[in-house]
């Protein structure tokens, strides 16, 4: 009878350890720097972007100088982008997004007027390097929440929109370089696999100005020379997505 009792009070002594030390196995089974492989279709709003522009445009002999204040609308997009570890902490990230924005405005400060145009349609991609940021791991953890800040280069691709007011030569598409940067937050969901991130992203561009002078020429024709200068922008992005994980 006494050996019985003395099982059993071992047993009951037991139990909470062995149940302690598997949270704690499961705690440190957890990938230390997050999962291998992240990929995360997404939606994303972009606030609207501004732009100086100063023209200089010799026709007939004749130069004009003319400052516009440009302003291409807000818009909302969608894309999809791959996060995959590679050492530690770095990670590589490389991101698509389709983006439509709304109407285009011109303010020419010299005619005291303004010009609308159809707005345009934007497709961005990226590349980046990104190191992870973890909350530090226990035993009574049952989520891990991670971020992660990333950088790298940026090609965007302007398709203006059907306007059949402007002449053909102005709607052509212009393609554009630039650098990404932004953070993304993950807070996971109650399946491993699952989780919901939020991210903020600038694509910083540097305007093809040659190009918008050469269209300005071929649009005006009579031997136009025409000279742009605009300094880079920021382009914004918020966006908020499902992501799918692996180890």
């Amino acid at each position: 009878m006494k050996r019985a009792v003395l099982a059993a009070l071992v047993a009951v002594t037991a139990l909470p350890v062995s149940g302690h030390s598997q949270g704690v196995s499961s705690t440190l089974d957890r990938p230390v720097w997050g999962p291998r492989v992240r990929f995360t279709p997404f939606v994303g709003v972009a606030p609207a972007v501004t732009r100086l522009e100063r023209w200089t445009v010799v026709l007939n002999g004749q130069a004009a100088v003319s400052d516009y204040d440009v302003e291409l609308a807000s818009g909302w997009g969608a894309g999809a982008s791959i996060e995959v570890l590679a050492v530690e902490r770095f990670a590589f990230i490389a991101s698509g997004a389709y983006l439509s924005r709304g109407r285009t405005t011109e303010f020419s400060s010299d005619l005291d007027d303004y010009i609308e145009h159809e707005g345009s349609n934007f497709i961005m991609a990226r590349g980046a390097i990104a190191v992870r940021l973890r909350e530090e791991l226990s035993d009574l953890q049952l989520r891990t929440l991670t971020a992660t800040l990333f950088a790298g280069p940026a090609w965007v691709r302007e398709m203006p929109k059907d306007d059949p007011f402007a002449p053909a030569v102005l709607q052509d598409p212009l393609s554009y370089w630039g650098v990404n940067f932004g953070a993304d937050a993950e807070i996971p969901l109650g399946w491993n696999a699952l989780s919901i991130q939020a991210g903020v992203e600038d694509y910083y561009v540097f305007w093809d100005t040659d190009a918008f002078a050469a269209r300005n020429d071929a649009a005006l024709g009579n031997g136009a020379r025409s000279v742009v200068e605009t300094d880079p922008s920021h382009m914004w992005m918020f966006r908020v997505g499902l992501t799918m994980r692996t180890r």
